[in-house]
């Protein structure tokens, strides 16, 4: 399995990412690779985000479905701003890898819902598949990125929206975890 942090932009630096790093080295021995197109000071191996076509903040996320990603075993992107507070990867190992996973905000969908907000219970904090599967969530993006970046305010609410094939993680796993939200 690898470990895939995002880093792009400014928003998060290479301090985030080592020490991220570090949090899940505790539960594990996978590979952990950075996803970036700033590699300086980060202390793990990275992989550059495509120069083309260029995505701004979370949208490079929809990368690593595209079917020429460079990895090409079962993969788990953990975003920079959560906390491992406990070993998540009991919850993740058991996944069925041929579908997408990713964490279910169920708490959501009680506190507000706006339909017409494309609101979504589906979180990209924490996804996990298998890469070269699944290529549909890149290939649509890709036939409109314009289109797609402003009707959706992020990739929860376009793959909720598509309706694309998608599981969530059991929700025991948001006791491994911190979501600074």
């Amino acid at each position: 399995m690898n470990i895939i942090l995002l880093k792009h932009g400014k928003k998060y630096s290479a301090e985030d990412v080592n020490r991220q790093a570090e949090a899940l080295k505790k539960y594990c021995d996978y590979d952990i690779f950075c996803f970036t197109e700033d590699a300086k000071d980060v202390i793990i191996e990275c992989i550059p985000i495509p120069k083309k076509p260029k995505l701004a903040k979370w949208w490079n996320k929809l990368h690593v479905f595209r079917h020429d990603f460079v990895l090409g075993d079962r993969c788990v992107m953990f975003d920079l701003d959560i906390d491992i507070t406990d070993n998540p990867f009991p919850y993740i190992e058991s996944i069925d890898w041929r579908i997408p996973h990713f964490l279910e905000d169920y708490w959501k969908k009680d506190l507000f819902w706006r339909n017409h907000a494309y609101d979504t219970m589906l979180n990209s904090s924490i996804m996990a598949w298998e890469p070269k599967r699944n290529t549909e969530y890149w290939w649509w993006f890709k036939q409109n990125i314009d289109y797609n970046t402003r009707k959706y305010k992020g990739i929860d609410r376009y793959i909720w929206d598509q309706k694309f094939n998608f599981k969530t993680f059991d929700n025991a796993i948001h006791d491994c975890i911190d979501l600074r939200l």
